[in-house]
């Protein structure tokens, strides 16, 4: 997420860390602009449910309800990233649209989250009911940012149809570590996962062809190792200019 994060910023960003918890990311992002030459104040917002609990001093940290609403106008930032977030928000798909709004043309947003889809979850899916990462949930505020409150298990597909209905582009999966137990049984099924995914593609084309085009990157991505063995999900898409 640094890497990603960084590789979009310079000293005429303006960034919004965007459930930034207790400013771990704020800080090293404020770090960077630094090094270049830059205040950190001058270049990063944040926002967060209790913001009480943001401890960098150098940035403000405006509060948010769950309802998914940015505070800023739009077309104020070239960067939103959220981290870990998204699962915890009863109305993703309202946060893409927002992000959307309040990017400038041109803009990104990152956004990571635990990744259902590879093959660990899914066998644990398969066996439990449950995700990896995802379990009983609580309905008590108390418990809102633990596991028991990952309350939206969606997966890159949901994800990808978000994004392209809120208008962005260039949507691209990245990975951060692989998990070995989710890898290697991937590489031992992965001709009948690929079968299985030819069998996809060819029943939707037959069925729609424009739902076809429209997911021609998605079906493919779905049992593409990345996506069988990262344990999150990062997730990165541009707004039109």
């Amino acid at each position: 997420m640094y890497k990603l994060i960084t590789s979009n910023v310079s000293l005429g960003s303006r960034v919004l860390d965007f459930g930034a918890g207790i400013g771990s990311m704020s800080q090293q992002i404020g770090n960077y602009i630094e090094s270049l030459g830059g205040r950190p104040g001058d270049h990063i917002d944040a926002c967060e449910i209790t913001p009480e609990v943001f401890k960098y001093a150098e940035v403000e940290c405006k509060k948010i309800s769950t309802d998914s609403v940015i505070p800023f106008n739009d077309e104020t930032f070239d960067l939103i990233y959220a981290i870990e977030v998204i699962e915890h928000t009863p109305r993703p798909y309202d946060f893409l649209s927002e992000a959307y709004k309040k990017l400038k043309p041109g803009g990104t947003l990152i956004f990571s989250t635990p990744n259902i889809l590879h093959f660990q979850s899914r066998l644990k899916f398969l066996l439990t009911g449950f995700p990896e990462m995802y379990g009983p949930l609580s309905s008590q505020d108390k418990n809102a940012g633990r596991i028991c409150g990952h309350i939206m298990p969606l997966s890159y597909n949901n994800f990808h149809y978000g994004l392209r209905k809120a208008g962005f582009s260039e949507i691209e999966f990245h990975i951060d570590r692989r998990k070995k137990g989710a890898l290697g049984p991937a590489l031992v099924l992965y001709p009948l996962l690929a079968l299985m995914n030819y069998k996809t593609r060819r029943d939707l084309k037959r069925y729609d062809v424009e739902v076809y085009e429209e997911n021609r990157e998605v079906v493919p991505r779905i049992n593409s190792l990345d996506v069988l063995s990262s344990r999150s999900a990062i997730i990165v898409a541009k707004k039109h200019k």
